[in-house]
């Protein structure tokens, strides 16, 4: 880390409104942004909209990567955020050369080890807004000693927080932000059923609930996405698959991305996420008003409130989420109205929107207790 990053002389600032808060943050290629289980969907709309309501706040966001691209960004202007290409620590400081704050929102590992340099360099002159996309415990909560403030996506992880000895003081509660579906989210009887399976959570109880769900239901199929379709391919899930008769393992599907165009055609989504995983797909699913099934032990039943806004199993039994997910696909009244009550959640609690107000308000009371 040989790079330079103290802060160019005459870049203060007394409060965040009217000023920049530098944003350093993992984004990939708008290919690989459209896939909505990436910690990437999202970013920038919702950075977008913290510019649109934090008074006139600039923000300058900083791409960070784990290797090099091919073919890096371009130096381009989307509204007020200026995206720069930064795949080496020697380019972030470059980059932060050219327009520094004193406030650093870092999300992500990579991110949290710059911010983390520019810290030491740069003393108590600069607050670090640490925003973790791995759990509590993993390693790149070890930089908590860095941060001025860290964001975690729940309660349940703000518990969690505790019980890992960070500071009440220190965590700050932003739920996860889906960008605005492009499609029509009303959901409508198309007499068929599918439902998609999203998260890292493939195991042998899954595939017994969809074993299950196959047998009873013979016009249903599923279809597995992103994470999920992975693993359902490794050798011993697909000979499992394979094992079934023709006329369910037909009727079992995978692809490799969760995107806009599977959650406007599935009628609803079982989220799998282990609590390694944040269960960014299933609040994509609410922004396109589709319904989600959860058991209580996985991170998406935080986004939930039971028969308003999803279903949540209590408890991770094979028949009994056969029985929820087929008595919710058996209803078309249910999964409209749960479906609406998704939607609803999305746009108050997880929009780009909702997610800037929280965090514009994080920024002022960052910038205010270092005054």
């Amino acid at each position: 880390m040989s790079a330079d990053l103290d802060r160019p002389a005459g870049s203060s600032r007394g409060g965040t409104t009217g000023s920049t808060v530098t944003v350093l943050a993992p984004l990939v290629s708008p290919e690989d942004g459209s896939d909505l289980e990436r910690p990437e969907a999202g970013t920038i709309e919702v950075f977008d909209a913290v510019t649109r309501v934090a008074g006139g706040t600039g923000h300058q966001l900083v791409p960070v990567r784990r290797r090099v691209q091919p073919q890096p960004y371009e130096s381009s202007t989307r509204r007020r955020i200026e995206m720069l290409d930064a795949t080496t620590l020697e380019d972030v400081a470059a980059a932060l050369g050219q327009s520094v704050s004193p406030l650093v929102h870092a999300i992500g590992w990579e991110a949290g080890i710059v911010a983390a340099a520019l810290r030491s360099s740069n003393g108590a002159d600069t607050r670090v807004v640490l925003e973790p996309i791995g759990p509590p415990g993993s390693p790149e909560w070890t930089l908590a000693d860095h941060a001025t403030a860290m964001l975690v996506q729940s309660e349940a992880h703000r518990r969690t927080s505790l019980r890992h000895g960070l500071p009440a003081a220190l965590l700050r509660v932003v739920p996860l932000a889906s960008p605005e579906c492009p499609e029509p989210v009303a959901w409508t009887d198309s007499g068929d059923r599918l439902l998609g399976v999203v998260g890292d959570g493939v195991e042998a109880g899954l595939l017994e609930t969809v074993e299950l769900l196959l047998r009873a239901e013979p016009e249903l199929h599923v279809v597995f996405a992103g994470a999920a379709a992975r693993l359902i391919r490794q050798r011993r899930m697909a000979v499992a698959v394979r094992a079934w008769p023709q006329s369910m393992a037909c009727r079992v599907h995978a692809t490799a991305k969760v995107n806009w165009q599977l959650l406007a055609r599935v009628d609803a989504v079982l989220d799998v996420s282990t609590p390694a995983a944040s269960p960014r797909a299933a609040v994509a699913a609410g922004a396109a008003g589709r319904t989600v099934v959860a058991v209580a032990h996985q991170p998406a039943a935080d986004l939930l409130r039971h028969g308003v806004t999803g279903v949540v199993v209590p408890v991770a039994d094979p028949a009994r989420v056969a029985r929820a997910l087929r008595d919710l696909l058996g209803s078309a009244t249910r999964l409209a109205e749960l479906g609406a009550g998704a939607r609803e959640r999305w746009a108050s609690t997880h929009s780009p929107t909702a997610r800037a107000d929280r965090l514009a308000d994080i920024y002022d009371t960052v910038a205010a207790a270092a005054s």
